[in-house]
């Protein structure tokens, strides 16, 4: 049986576009805040915000490194998405 709930989480997770911006990096690799802040030119605290309802929705894992928080997708089926989203092979 499908859980349409959960899928529907995921996808209201991605309903933005810093989150897909930001998934779109962690799908060629981990990095940490610091890393998809320069990346994503938006501040710290928003940064969080939106790992933060990544990592609720199931999208995306962290990992502790001594003072850092890496983050990384959670599985291939987000690199899936993206595929069919954006009709493009990713890396």
């Amino acid at each position: 049986m499908r859980n349409y709930s959960e899928v529907a989480r995921k996808f209201r997770a991605l309903a933005h576009p810093m989150r897909l911006k930001l998934v779109n990096e962690l799908i060629k690799g981990e990095c940490c805040v610091g890393e998809a802040q320069k990346c994503l030119s938006i501040s710290q605290p928003n940064v969080s915000q939106h790992l933060k309802v990544l990592k609720e929705a199931g999208i995306i894992i962290s990992r502790r490194e001594k003072n850092r928080i890496c983050y990384r997708t959670s599985d291939d089926s987000v690199k899936k998405i993206f595929k069919i989203i954006f009709r493009e092979k990713l890396k």
